[in-house]
């Protein structure tokens, strides 16, 4: 499988230097220029901008790379599952994308056992919110992923993992609703709120408010919890967030209080059911199933 053409245009993108390019991937100067040059014309437009200072990508390269860092990878993977020797035990990378979450814990506990029996087995754990990584495990590049719901069941096998976990707010400790223990519907009025962007839509977070989220001001969204535990901890406004979230290195400063009456998402490890799953999933998922899961 010849991914070379990018990946020469890869390592000149990110180094911004023929020369620093070319000492990475341990070949000339002259012949990674002609190789630019060589896929510069077969896709008919200009890649680099060529300066006294360095090359920096154009509009179609910035394109390209968005495009080129998904395919190599993609194309890395296919070949470590299709090489791979099945007398060795698995090997190649197994990619996982989850949102932050102590549901991962069962999902740790499966990886360790099966990579302490598969040593040339790798991991890539990919962090980030249920939009990003549905993104990315439909594009390919992910085997499997953990998501906190609602919804994304549409297209997808699932293991349920054993958590419910509570929805609440995320508050600095000497906000005045930090001393309740519980926060209820008419408690959000008028507070600045920071929210992610997939709250703000469907009837998950508006059923429990009994209106729409329309009514509430939403200040700032974000797609990662640390972020928006910094801007709390700096005193802007209160988070809407899962519990156990919130950083360590703000443990202090922060609290977490469960809206009541309780809302909770379920949280589960899932996969596309028109992709069979590499061989290294598929053994994951299998221990994940037999030690805490249901399957759907």
């Amino acid at each position: 499988m010849d991914i070379w053409p990018l990946k020469y245009f890869l390592a000149v993108a990110r180094a911004g230097n023929l020369t620093r390019a070319a000492e990475s991937l341990y070949i000339s100067q002259p012949a990674l220029s002609m190789r630019l040059a060589e896929l510069e014309r077969e896709l008919g437009h200009p890649l680099f901008v060529r300066g006294p200072r360095g090359m920096s990508l154009t509009e179609r390269g910035a394109l390209l790379m968005r495009r080129a860092e998904d395919l190599v990878d993609f194309a890395e993977r296919i070949e470590e599952e299709v090489r791979a020797d099945n007398d060795e035990g698995l090997s190649g990378t197994l990619a996982i994308g989850a949102g932050e979450t102590v549901a991962f814990a069962p999902v740790a506990d499966a990886i360790k056992s099966l990579c302490a029996e598969n040593p040339k087995l790798r991991i890539d754990i990919t962090s980030g919110n249920g939009e990003d990584i549905g993104a990315r495990i439909q594009r390919g590049t992910l085997d499997l992923a953990l998501f906190v719901g609602p919804g994304r069941y549409k297209g997808y096998d699932y293991i349920s993992m054993p958590h419910a976990i509570p929805w609440g707010l995320m508050l600095k400790g000497d906000a005045p609703l930090a001393s309740r223990r519980t926060i209820r519907p008419k408690d959000l009025d008028g507070i600045p709120l920071l929210m992610t962007r997939q709250m703000m839509v469907g009837e998950f977070l508006s059923g429990w408010l009994g209106r729409d989220c329309g009514t509430l001001n939403v200040a700032c969204t974000y797609n990662l919890a640390y972020n928006a535990a910094v801007m709390v901890a700096a005193g802007f406004g209160a988070a809407v967030c899962i519990d156990g979230v919130i950083p360590a290195a703000y443990a202090e400063d922060i609290v977490f209080r469960p809206f009541a009456p309780a809302m909770t998402s379920d949280a589960y490890l899932a996969w596309r059911k028109d992709v069979p799953l590499s061989p290294a999933a598929a053994a994951l998922v299998s221990r994940v199933r037999n030690n805490h899961g249901e399957s759907r």
